[in-house]
């Protein structure tokens, strides 16, 4: 499960942060349709918060811009159209490859890949029970992993609080998405072996290919790239 935490110990959250952890987590991992409206009476109840609670935590998720305010009043889970995603997935791959350049540095500390490499395993068993939702999760939390390793407090709030749309789930045919998740799987492997080899120029090279390849599948999913 994503969690919101500091790397030195657990943060006790109040209502409105409590609503925004699970509502962040449902919305990095695609769990609330593109373009739902977030109705308080439900999302209250269904959260077991106040209303004002809730309306606080998606005040900081229309911050972080995994909300949108419309001037039809509420809040909205943003559509493709509505997300600058071109510049979210090149901020993404600075704040990875910043983190990866600080954790792997010469004379730096050897890092302890083991997690990842149960995350990995993890992303396979879901991946093999067909389990698209815990898989979409099972990502997330790899990237957010790596980026700890740089034990570097200010770059993981940085990532935690920008707007990680990774996943939306744009109908796709099952074979597709078969073949996409042994993809992920495969290149998230070889990005621990060539850590652990020493190679951090290959790993760095195949990270950025990686997330910058969420940019081809984007443009597709909203039928061509908006800038042109």
């Amino acid at each position: 499960m994503i969690t919101e935490k500091r790397l030195d110990q657990p943060v006790l959250m109040n209502a409105s942060g409590k609503c925004y952890s699970a509502l962040r987590k449902m919305l990095v991992c695609g769990q609330i349709p593109v373009g739902s409206r977030l109705a308080e009476v439900e999302w209250s109840q269904r959260l077991g918060a106040q209303r004002a609670a809730l309306r606080e935590a998606m005040a900081l998720l229309a911050h972080d811009g995994l909300l949108t305010r419309r001037t039809t009043g509420g809040f909205f889970v943003p559509t493709l159209e509505e997300i600058r995603y071109e510049e979210l997935i090149d901020a993404r791959i600075v704040l990875e490859l910043g983190a990866i350049d600080i954790s792997f540095a010469p004379g730096a500390a050897r890092k302890d890949l083991a997690p990842l490499h149960k995350i990995c395993d993890t992303m396979e068993d879901l991946h093999h029970s067909g389990l698209t939702m815990g898989f979409c999760e099972s990502d997330f939390l790899f990237h957010q992993k790596l980026l700890e390793l740089s034990e570097n407090e200010i770059l993981v709030k940085m990532f935690s609080h920008s707007a990680q749309h990774i996943y939306f789930l744009a109908p796709v045919p099952d074979d597709v998405r078969v073949q996409k998740e042994i993809g992920v799987i495969q290149e998230h492997r070889q990005i621990l072996a060539d850590l652990h080899d020493g190679n951090i120029q290959a790993a760095s090279d195949l990270l950025r290919r990686h997330i910058a390849r969420t940019k081809d599948l984007l443009r597709s999913a909203i039928g061509g790239d908006p800038h042109d």
